[in-house]
């Protein structure tokens, strides 16, 4: 996936200003730099996959034989799928990890472009309507042949 970096940079901040009010200031300082993580990797390493509340995305650590490891994260849970199966030592630790501020920064980045959208619709219906009532205006001010 490519990331619009204008739109990641926003769902970024966004997701920095959201912090849960249980957080403790430890708790906060380790969301912050999970953020800080996720952030700088989904902007060099964008090779992730999204779907249906569900993120995959590749580890930038290896395992002991050198072999690439992925993560499946969502908002409730976040698992190294290969190899292993295991749940990430952060999440199982109850930390913040990377894994899950990454997905929190990519739910943020999908609603930003949504409400783009929906803005860009309206905007167009808005000048769709307006051409018309310009057209007709004119059409109405023109004496009769």
């Amino acid at each position: 996936m490519i990331f619009n970096s204008i739109l990641l940079e926003r769902a970024y901040l966004q997701t920095r200003k959201s912090v849960p009010p249980n957080f403790g200031a430890k708790m906060k300082l380790r969301r912050r730099n999970a953020l800080d993580k996720a952030y700088r990797l989904l902007q060099a390493n964008p090779f992730i996959h999204y779907e249906n509340g569900k993120m995959l995305l590749l580890s930038e650590s290896k395992t002991k034989t050198g072999e690439a490891k992925f993560y499946e994260t969502r908002s409730d849970e976040c698992r190294l799928i290969e190899p292993g199966g295991f749940l990430c030592h952060a999440f199982w630790e109850g930390f913040p990890c990377w894994h899950r501020a990454a997905f929190e920064i990519v739910e943020n980045y999908f609603e930003i472009i949504e409400e783009s959208n929906l803005k860009n619709a309206a905007q167009t219906v808005s000048a769709v309507n307006s051409s018309v009532a310009v057209v007709n205006s004119k059409t109405a001010r023109q004496p009769p042949v």
